[in-house]
Order: structure tokens, then sequence, then C-alpha cells
């Protein structure tokens, strides 16, 4: 009992002791005291939490943020055309009386910019180079060319011209040797002949660190006379193999030896091969039985892209899908006249105004080393041909454009006309094929 008695007696002093000392607190001198030493305390934890914070800043600061990985891709536009023919017409007009000089310059101003701005621009040749000694300056049938010409192929933008077609001997051994030599000398990569058995069929271009394989093959044909020859004229033996030709007759051995050059350019180092070839049915607006077979043929082989040239007319481009079904190939039958007097007022056939550039670009990524080629796209030229201050003008135009000041109010008329005829055709296999915007 007593024990309890002392619990309790202990309970209750314990409980006094607690009331005083509260009711000191609630006195405001000790409060102060107390509360200044508990702001104190958490004023040292404060700091002490933002000197930790600084010090991981400063850490932070020291460890370089992750770099996002950025694929490198390293791109090529390639622009071919069709054929150049400097029809009697044109060489007349484009002679300057005051100079006693042939200037070309302005039948390619208007699309200058865009051959100049692709990063390789091929084109067709349809004449020769053999000067004035050789017969003199003519057209069709039998084409000779001022050196001019090249010079203002060069200043449009054109780094290389295929001369493998049915004029290429338009002047006999002398005017094929001499176009080569003019030609390479104002810097012109030459493809479809050759100077020597030594020299390559092909030629391997690195553009942006993209290896393109480019070859050019040409018809040949047959008459009495002799088994091959080009424009009436017998390729002479010297010169059968410095030609890169087909023949109907012998189209299984030409097409092997299409395959060899193939497998030639590969182990050059070639990622994209292309083909240049001069075929076809003239003034057709679709290819015939042998075009298809060889380009079916060259897809079969994985050739990348075909362009087409000789028709005179523009015919579809299409997408051909190899036998393996593993690949694809771009085929371009016919790129049309690029330029020529051939109009609807000289042989009655507007097909013959109308040409295409086309656009293939090429993209490569620089870690795994794979390549691709789009789709291409293609752009719509017409001839245009007016008079003005008692002279002719021939000037390639893009049809896209109707209502620019060199056009008179007939051509504004025809060039849209041209533009209807040329997508008609050109989409006529394939509507995943566009004009490039």
């Amino acid at each position: 009992m007593k024990e309890m008695k002392d619990k309790t007696k202990l309970v209750v002093s314990i409980l006094v002791v607690m009331i005083f000392l509260l009711g000191f607190y609630n006195a405001d001198p000790l409060k102060s005291v107390f509360d200044s030493l508990f702001s104190k305390d958490q004023q040292v934890k404060e700091e002490i939490l933002l000197i930790n914070d600084n010090k991981k800043e400063e850490e932070n600061k020291d460890i370089p943020e992750p770099i996002e990985e950025v694929e490198k891709i390293n791109t090529v536009e390639i622009v071919a055309t069709g054929d150049i023919l400097i029809h009697q017409e044109i060489l007349d007009t484009q002679y300057d009386d005051s100079t006693g000089e042939y200037d070309f310059t302005n039948n390619f101003q208007y699309i200058k910019d865009i051959l100049e701005n692709a990063d390789l621009a091929i084109g067709n040749l349809e004449t020769t180079f053999s000067g004035t000694e050789y017969w003199g300056y003519a057209g069709y049938p039998s084409f000779n060319t001022p050196d001019s010409l090249v010079d203002a192929m060069k200043w449009t933008g054109y780094d290389v011209i295929a001369n493998m077609n049915n004029h290429a001997l338009d002047r006999d051994v002398y005017g094929y040797e001499r176009t080569r030599n003019i030609l390479l000398d104002r810097g012109f990569d030459v493809i479809g002949t050759r100077g020597s058995v030594d020299e390559k069929r092909y030629i391997i271009k690195n553009i942006n660190d993209i290896n393109i394989g480019i070859i050019s093959y040409g018809y040949t044909m047959t008459t009495e006379d002799y088994f091959k020859g080009l424009n009436g004229i017998a390729i002479p033996d010297e010169l059968i193999p410095l030609m890169n030709h087909f023949h109907p007759l012998t189209l299984d051995e030409d097409l092997n030896n299409m395959k060899e050059q193939i497998a030639l350019m590969r182990e050059d180092g070639a990622e994209v091969i292309i083909f240049y070839m001069h075929w076809g049915d003239e003034y057709e607006l679709e290819p015939n039985d042998i075009q298809r077979t060889i380009a079916q043929f060259l897809t079969d082989e994985k050739v990348d892209v075909i362009f087409g040239t000789h028709p005179h007319s523009i015919q579809p481009i299409d997408i051909l899908t190899s036998s393996d079904g593993t690949s694809n190939t771009a085929v371009v039958y016919s790129m049309g006249n690029f330029l020529s007097s051939q109009r609807t007022e000289r042989i009655e056939n507007p097909y013959t105004e109308d040409g295409v550039i086309v656009s293939v670009n090429i993209s490569k990524n620089m870690d795994t080393n794979e390549v691709t080629v789009d789709i291409p796209t293609y752009i719509p030229t017409w001839v245009n041909w007016y008079g003005k201050d008692d002279k002719l003008f021939y000037e390639i135009v893009p049809a896209t454009v109707n209502d620019a000041e060199y056009l008179t109010n007939e051509g504004k008329t025809r060039v849209v006309e041209s533009l209807n005829r040329t997508k008609s055709i050109i989409e006529m296999y394939n509507d995943s094929i566009k004009i490039k915007e």
C-alpha cells in the first residue's frame, strides 16, 4: 500500500515539474531562447543540405551529357537527258554574223540551273565534232557540229557524255576520234566508245564517297552490204572492239558481254550501276520487245538504273523487279529529244518537241554502307521555237512553267500541251513516277 502511494507521489511530482517548465517556456524570454536554438539548428541543417546540393551539381557538370548518335547519310543526285541533235535549222540559227562564230549557250540557258545543281549530269550526243576540214558543218542526216557546242554543254553543267549511237560514225574514223578527243579535252567523261582496247568500257565516278559505275551501249544495224553498221556506214574493223554495241542477231552474246562488264564494275568497287542504252524504234511511244528483253536481263543482273535514248519521243518510266524478287531496277525507256528542230511544223509530230530531265537520288548510310536508290522523278522539257528581230530561236524550257516572260502567247499554250503529253506517257506504266517538285 505504501509502495503504491510512493509511486503516485512520484507521478504527481513529475507532472508538476513538466507543468512548471511549460509555464516558463511559454513566457516570452524563455520561449525566444528555445526558438532561437531550434531555428539555428534548422538553419544549419538547411545550409548543409544546400552545400550538398551544390556539390552534386558541380559533380554532375563534370559528367558529359550522353550524345545522341545520328546516322551519317551521304547523297548524290544524278540527272540525265535525251537526244541532243543539231539539225541544220539550229546550226543556221546559232551562227552569229557579227562575230563569224557559233554560240549554242542560249539553247540551254533556261535549264542550266537544273543540270548545274545536280551532282552528276549525263547527256546523249548525236553529232560529231569533226572540224571544218572534213566535209564542213552539217545537220541531218550526217551530223557535224562546231566545237562551241562542247563549250555550251560544259557551261550548262554536263559531266558525262554518251556518244555510242547511230551518228557516232557520221564522219567516219576521223570524226569518231576527233569527237572523243574534243570531249575529253574539255573535261568530259565519255561512255560508249573507247580510244583503245586498253581502256575500260565503263567509268567509275566517286561522288560523296559513293562509287557509281556507268556504261553505255548502242544498237547496230545490218544491210545487204555489211553486218554491223551505223547510219548507213559499216563499222570499220578497227572500231568494232572499241564500241559498246548490240545487235538483234547477236543479242545473247551481247547480253553476256554486258553481264561481264557488270561483274567488272563491281570488282572495281561500284556500289550503284547505271546503263545508258541507245535503243528502240524511232517515234514510237512504247518500248519494243528488244528493249523489254534487255531491260529485264539487266534487272536480273541487279543494275540499278537504265536511261534510254534514240526514239526521239518520250517513252514510259517503269520499275522492274528481278526474277528472284530481291531487287528493283528503274527503267527510263526513252527520254525523248532534248534539243532538236523536229517539230510539228516540220514533221507533223508534236511528240518530238518533248523531252525529260530524269533525276535519281542515291543515298548511302556511311555507318552500315547500305546504298539506296530512290524512285526517279522527272522534269518535263519542251523546245521553244520562236522568231524575234528577224531571227529564229530554239530554247529548251521546263514544261512546268507556262507563264514565263520568254514564252509567246502561242508558246504558253503549246508548253501546256507538251506537259500533258509527257505526263500521260511517262506515268503510263507506273503511277509512282512523279514530276520533280
